[in-house]
């Protein structure tokens, strides 16, 4: 019986179709990098000749690249929850604002009462005099 070996672009493709199948949000963490790793070791084992050295070196960047591409997922997921962020307090402060806006416009609208001025006369209380003045009574409209 003949031993199948693969060699070229085979191990390459296989290992990115598992590191893509294998991705980040769909199984975890611990499983891209499993298929990282082990993706990387494949591939270093047949690259150096089946050398476990190559397997060691493969297996390490395959697992160094993993850690990178997480670290991608996070910073961009950690954008987005920023932006979205950013955009929820522009629209809180927006509403506010319109808020305000439409209490400015109510103030204006309200009708105030209309003062009518009254004469206080003379009077004398407790031995004090207190002379004739003007007082302001509001009268409603």
């Amino acid at each position: 019986m003949k031993k199948l070996r693969c060699r070229g672009v085979a191990p390459i493709l296989v290992g990115l179709s598992v590191l893509f199948c294998a991705g980040c949000a769909g199984m975890g963490r611990g499983m891209s990098e499993i298929a990282g790793t082990g993706t990387g070791g494949a591939v270093g084992y047949e690259v150096s000749d089946h050398k476990i050295g190559g397997a060691a070196a493969g297996a390490a960047v395959g697992f160094l690249a993993t850690k990178v591409a997480e670290r991608g997922v996070q910073h961009a997921e950690n954008d987005a929850e920023k932006r979205g962020y950013d955009r929820a307090m522009n629209q809180a402060v927006k509403q506010q604002y319109w808020i305000i806006q439409e209490q400015q416009r109510a103030a204006k609208t309200e009708t105030r009462p209309t003062m009518m001025p009254v004469v206080v006369p003379e009077s004398t209380q407790d031995g004090v005099i207190r002379k004739e003045s003007i007082a302001f009574v509001p009268v409603a409209p």
